[in-house]
C-alpha cells in the first residue's frame, strides 16, 4: 500500500475503487474501498469538509485492514 490514504487515492479512479469494493469478501476492506471512493469525489470536486470527513474514515478503516 502506499503511504497515505491519499496517495491509495491518487493511484485509481473513483470507478477503480468501486469495482475493488465489489470484489471483496472481507466487510472491512469493502468499506474501505468504499470509503477511498467517496474521499476520490470529494477530493475531486474540491471539497473540504468532505475530504477531512472521508480522509479521518479511510485512516481508521485502514488501520484496521493492516492489523
Amino acid at each position: 500500500m502506499a503511504s497515505s490514504v491519499h496517495d491509495d487515492v491518487s493511484l485509481l479512479s473513483v470507478q477503480d475503487f468501486e469495482r475493488l469494493s465489489k470484489r471483496q469478501t472481507d466487510s472491512i476492506k469493502k468499506c474501505y474501498y468504499n470509503a477511498l471512493k467517496h474521499l476520490s469525489e470529494a477530493t475531486k470536486k474540491k471539497d473540504k469538509v468532505n475530504t477531512a470527513i472521508w480522509t479521518h474514515i479511510a485512516n481508521e478503516l485502514r488501520k484496521l485492514v493492516n492489523e
